[in-house]
């Protein structure tokens, strides 16, 4: 609706009358401004009650995962079908028509011809191999229901093959059960026949270990006699041992002694070897009187250092031949000590003679006991190795029926993630998105509107 004349005055063309400048296109805005506004407010207001008068159509969501088949020892799962296969599946229509039959509504008329479903894969989310199935309709009961049974057909499709599987489970836990009890009668078995076997052992042995007893109580009387000889002998070589200790201890101290005195040595040739440095850089600079003199005391000192090294030296060679000297004595008193120890061997040897009667009958008796624990040990150790097998087994077997159970356990058919619900807010139609888009083209349309007015009118004044 044009505003006022006198309010707004367009420029007169001068000498281009094909110019158009900006302040002319926005004094047509502004004089056309309130059939710009209501144009657009019309356009909106329009759409507006479009949009509110159409059927809301609302979007039913479910949430699937294919169920699982096996689970191997590595945990690696084998599913029931991948989620392509079961998007596949739902869009080609394979449940439609069970779908459509089992609704219930009370006039059929109201069913759809088509179920379209959109599957997406959700690969962002905790689980991604879960598949989100939507369905759009505007009767929110009916979308739920055929959610709800597509759910349910999902589940009777894979149904027989988890019961399947879960069967062939059960088969095989009760053949491992079978063998894990005959293989518990056979522990039982092993373990009598091996308490029956060393209850007849150790009566034998305690037999022989009766007579063994009386032979060595005639043994005693013949060692206490042996015991009185040795413990001479062995009073000799300790007193040798403690002379031995007293030398090793003088050796340790003259060798330290040695350590020492090197260490001095290695000392004084060391301050020799700088007192000469010293001297041949007095000697190398200019001379004078205390340059001299300086030299002279560095010749006396390295003079003093020479004949205390060779004094240092002669104690080392000293030292030296003391230790060897110490040493010779201890290889001295060793070599006693071995013709001791030969003494004490023949005294035992003559003793061993008198009492070899007597161990006669007593090895016999012990070879005998030998014997029955040798054959009883082996006996013993062939059962216990079989109980050891037998063991191993079960335990093999118990493991083997835990990972049947877990895995007929971990079979399942496909997982409903989410049961079928309805969104907060209708997907269409999408009210403020038609309005703004009305809006703009009534803003546009009226713009040209305008314009186009402003055109006419202007063409009929330049004609009058």
């Amino acid at each position: 609706m044009p505003g006022p004349q006198s309010e707004i005055e367009l420029h007169p063309y001068e000498t281009y009358q094909d110019e158009i400048e900006l302040i002319d296109l926005l004094n047509v805005l502004w004089k056309w401004k309130y059939l710009i506004l209501i144009g657009t407010v019309a356009f909106a207001a329009l759409a507006a009650v479009i949009s509110f008068n159409m059927a809301k159509v609302y979007s039913i969501r479910t949430v699937l995962a294919p169920g699982i088949a096996k689970v191997d020892e590595d945990s690696k799962i084998t599913y029931l079908g991948s989620t392509q296969e079961i998007k596949t599946l739902i869009e080609s229509g394979g449940f439609d028509a069970k779908i459509l039959k089992e609704i219930k509504v009370q006039d059929k008329k109201e069913l759809p011809e088509l179920l379209e479903f959109n599957v997406t894969t959700q690969k962002n989310t905790k689980d991604p191999n879960s598949l989100k199935v939507e369905y759009q309709t505007s009767d929110i009961d009916l979308g739920l229901q055929i959610l709800t049974l597509l759910n349910d057909a999902l589940r009777q499709k894979f149904d027989k093959v988890v019961a399947y599987l879960k069967e062939e489970y059960k088969i095989q836990i009760g053949e491992k059960a079978s063998t894990l009890s005959k293989v518990s009668e056979k522990i039982s078995k092993a373990r009598s026949d091996m308490a029956t076997l060393m209850a007849q052992s150790r009566s034998d042995i305690s037999r022989m270990e009766a007579k063994i007893v009386e032979k060595n109580a005639s043994i005693n009387s013949g060692e206490s006699e042996r015991e009185t000889q040795t413990e001479k002998i062995a009073n000799s070589i300790s007193n040798i041992n403690a002379q031995i200790k007293g030398k090793e201890l003088q050796i340790n101290n003259l060798e330290n002694r040695l350590s020492d005195i090197r260490n001095e040595i290695v000392r004084i040739r060391d301050n020799t070897d700088l007192l000469i440095n010293e001297r041949n850089k007095f000697l190398s600079s200019q001379k004078d009187g205390n340059n001299i003199l300086a030299s002279v005391m560095y010749t006396n000192t390295m003079q003093q250092n020479i004949t205390y090294l060779n004094t240092l030296q002669s104690s080392a060679v000293n030292v030296n031949g003391q230790i060897y000297g110490e040493r010779v004595a201890i290889q001295n008193l060793k070599n006693s000590i071995k013709d001791l120890e030969s003494q004490k061997t023949n005294v035992i040897k003559q003793n061993e003679y008198k009492k070899e009667s007597l161990l006669s009958d007593v090895n016999d008796y012990e070879s005998q006991i030998s014997s029955i624990k040798e054959r009883a040990d082996a006996a013993v150790k062939s059962l216990e190795a079989r109980i050891a097998s037998l063991e191993s087994e079960k335990k093999y077997i118990s493991e083997e029926i835990r990972n049947l159970n877990f895995k007929e356990n971990y079979v399942q058919s496909i997982q409903i993630l989410q049961p079928p619900k309805k969104s907060l807010n209708p997907v269409k139609p999408k009210i403020k998105l038609n309005i703004l888009l009305a809006a703009v083209v009534g803003l546009f349309l009226t713009i040209f509107a305008a314009f186009f007015i402003e055109y006419i009118s202007k063409h009929k004044d330049d004609t009058v």
